[in-house]
């Protein structure tokens, strides 16, 4: 038999769409909470239809952005700016555990959907608000997205090099950090409620996401005033031997941080008499003539391909990586050994078999699982509603009216 998962039994009402929120969501459906996911009626989510050159899959509504983080859900269209539709929200809350919305802040309370308003239905109800800037501050209503919160926290001007100037990733990293951190707030406030009954409003920040990501950066900057600059793929702590170095085929990623790494490497390398060379007699002077150090080392690498020269670097104790594409590194055996991804049988509407992410970590007792693929748009209305004791009748009147 199955096991139920960890959450089995949590029920959550998710008011949201593109990446963050759906993301967290997701890391309780891979534990067996039920999510029901409210979508606008007719196109849904709009991150269905967005991101992938093929576009056959946002066509039908499926694009990839959005198979990645919502299996095991349940879509119900809802329009919740109208009275019929908050209504219904109403009715979902009386008996759910989790309320997560990433809407502006302050809209939900406009529709009389707020943390006060739902806490008075249902006192124990968690609720968890997902935005750019938080609840409070002076940006509080600013819209935001990844690539603009990397730009205002100062992500952007410690990536990249002097010639290239403030760099993005080029993956959302904020927005999946976010909804790591929104999960963690929601872990601790469903432990909380276990423990007193009460629930709490969990006011989850992108802006505050990314600072804890340069956490030692912040901290060097509010603690010792201290200012990072773009250094490409070198250290950004003033260390050496720690960059990107082009062999003869391919590029090896060095991080030889320390003098034991260091004296591996040179070992290695047969560079063990480095330290003679005036330019790199002490550590400060490596460090003044890093990129002299580094045009060194190209030359040693350049006799073999990176892949070789990552098996040899590994085997001696220095962390060394040859720098793969992602189509390489989905099909690593590390990778597929521990089975990160699930492939769901071949969905002939798509054309594609569906295969989604499933959690960065092994539990032995409570494994992550996935068990339905993403759902279409409004797939679960008519359950969900039925659930509800709403009538056929009165869904079919529902649907004409354009509230679901």
């Amino acid at each position: 038999m199955e096991e139920a998962g960890a959450f089995a039994g949590i029920k959550v009402i998710a008011v949201t769409r593109v990446i963050a929120a759906p993301f967290a969501a997701y890391q309780l459906a891979l534990h067996g909470a039920e999510v029901i996911t409210i979508e606008a009626p007719g196109e849904g989510d709009p991150y269905r239809y967005s991101g992938d050159r093929d576009a056959s899959l946002p066509k039908s509504g499926m694009a990839t952005g959005f198979l990645a983080q919502n299996a095991n859900k349940k879509s119900l269209t809802l329009n919740i700016s109208a009275p019929e539709g908050q209504e219904i929200i109403r009715k979902l809350v009386k008996d759910a555990d989790v309320f997560m919305e990433n809407l502006r802040t302050g809209s939900m309370a406009r529709y009389g959907l707020g943390y006060e308003d739902l806490r008075k239905i249902n006192p124990g109800l968690i609720y968890c608000s997902v935005t750019g800037y938080g609840q409070t501050g002076p940006k509080k209503r600013d819209p935001a997205m990844d690539m603009a919160i990397q730009a205002a926290s100062g992500m952007m001007s410690v990536t990249g090099t002097p010639e290239s100037g403030p760099v993005k990733t080029s993956f959302p990293v904020v927005d999946y950090a976010t909804g790591l951190s929104a999960t963690i707030g929601l872990l601790t406030a469903l432990f909380h409620r276990e423990r007193t009954g009460k629930g709490q409003h969990i006011d989850v920040s992108m802006l505050e996401t990314a600072l804890v990501l340069m956490s030692s950066f912040t901290t060097g900057t509010v603690t010792a005033g201290l200012q990072n600059g773009l250094v490409g793929n070198g250290s950004g702590l003033g260390g050496y031997v720690h960059n990107a170095f082009q062999c003869k085929e391919g590029v090896l990623l060095i991080a030889a941080g320390t003098e034991l790494r260091r004296s591996r490497l040179w070992k290695v390398l047969d560079m063990t008499d480095i330290y003679n060379d005036p330019r790199f007699a002490t550590p400060a002077l490596c460090r003044k003539n890093v990129k002299a150090m580094d045009e060194v080392i190209t030359k040693k690498l350049a006799s073999k391909n990176a892949e070789e020269w990552e098996l040899i670097l590994q085997e001696a104790g220095v962390p060394a990586m040859y720098v793969r594409t992602i189509p390489e590194i989905v099909k690593h055996p590390q990778v597929t050994g521990r089975n990160f991804f699930h492939q769901f049988d071949f969905d002939p509407d798509l054309g594609v078999n569906i295969t989604v992410p499933t959690t960065a970590y092994k539990l032995s007792e409570t494994p992550a699982r996935v068990r339905t693929p993403p759902p279409r748009v409004g797939q679960h209305t008519n359950e969900i509603l039925g659930n509800l004791g709403i009538s056929e009748t009165d869904i079919a009147k529902l649907r004409g009216a354009g509230i679901i």
